[in-house]
């Protein structure tokens, strides 16, 4: 295999990286894009030829996106699939749908996130900041496996963040104290305005490690990325804390463009065929900002993937 140069900078757009790539005959399943990085994630592959899935809550918004990617490219395939992560039933319920289409899976795009969401906890018992960052995610692929098997080569891509790294959780600590901090219950206390958030992004980048050593071998790619620091939503709920890391932020945060970048690059650069299991950050893989010696625990990624492969076994047999 020839070595990889590194052809991009932090300063990327999604249409720096796809230049030149043709996506025709891909299908790619994306949450989260009626805001943020996912709507420039889904208008760039769309224009590129995928055919695009949107899997969201606001349905509205879905079809106004899809029709500006139309008229920017009148052949482009676009679908909408609703989903509130929030609700395992909805998730399954979603899965069901893109299954009874008939569609390959070439790239699933894990990318919707919520912070301090209203509701703090949902319908299943769970922490929402959890329920929807991780355990949707988690059973969401699940549900989408043998697709994703069926379709290889084909990616799993997980949008995490560098938060993932300020925990504060002691490394010393057992792996079931640790797990114990990752998941939340329903009622559970946060300890800090933004503790929750960076737990369910270490659960996400645990969850892309434990799933490419299940996978990988079946023709699956998992990346897992930080975006970089964009301006949008996601801290409006976290109250002081949420402001002063948006204004420390602001003179290095991406455009949407820019943002979007390393999640098109994971999910159709033809140079990563065969990197998987991998953290990406500035379409690069160096993992500087990595907090390896908790993501790379491999014990750490089993106690969390069993923990939740219970939780939603719990689930499945209780018949909601």
């Amino acid at each position: 295999m020839p070595e990889r140069t590194r052809r991009f900078k932090s300063c990327s757009t999604a249409e720096d990286v796809l230049k030149g790539i043709d996506l025709t005959g891909k299908t790619a399943l994306i949450t989260g894009t009626n805001s943020g990085i996912g709507i420039e994630t889904a208008r760039s592959l769309a224009l590129h030829g995928a055919h695009i899935v949107m899997a969201n809550r606001n349905i509205a918004a879905s079809e106004k996106l899809r029709d500006e990617i139309l008229a920017q490219r009148s052949d482009a395939k676009v679908d909408i699939i609703s989903i509130e992560l929030s609700s395992l039933k909805s998730v399954k319920s979603a899965a069901e749908e893109f299954l009874s289409k008939g569609w390959p899976l070439h790239m699933l795009i894990l990318n919707a996130g919520v912070n301090s969401a209203p509701q703090k906890s949902t319908e299943d018992g769970l922490e929402t900041t959890y329920a929807v960052n991780h355990v949707a995610n988690f059973y969401l692929t699940q549900l989408l496996l043998s697709k994703l098997q069926e379709s290889a080569p084909s990616r799993v891509v997980i949008v995490s963040s560098d938060l993932h790294a300020r925990t504060s959780i002691d490394e010393r600590l057992s792996v079931e104290e640790k797990l114990k901090i990752l998941t939340p219950v329903a009622g559970t206390k946060e300890p800090g305005l933004i503790s929750f958030y960076a737990y369910s992004k270490l659960c996400a980048v645990l969850f892309a490690f434990g799933l490419h050593r299940r996978v990988h071998q079946s023709g699956v790619n998992v990346y897992v990325l930080h975006p970089g620091v964009i301006k949008t939503g996601l801290l409006r709920n976290t109250g002081m804390a949420g402001k002063v890391i948006q204004f420390v932020g602001t003179p290095f945060s991406k455009s949407l463009e820019q943002g979007a970048a390393t999640t098109v690059y994971c999910a159709a650069d033809p140079q990563l065929a065969d990197i998987s299991g991998k953290y990406f950050q500035d379409a690069w893989d160096d993992e500087k900002g990595l907090q390896a010696s908790l993501a790379r625990d491999e014990a750490l990624q089993d106690a969390l993937w069993n923990h939740t492969e219970q939780f939603l076994k719990q689930f499945e047999s209780s018949g909601r």
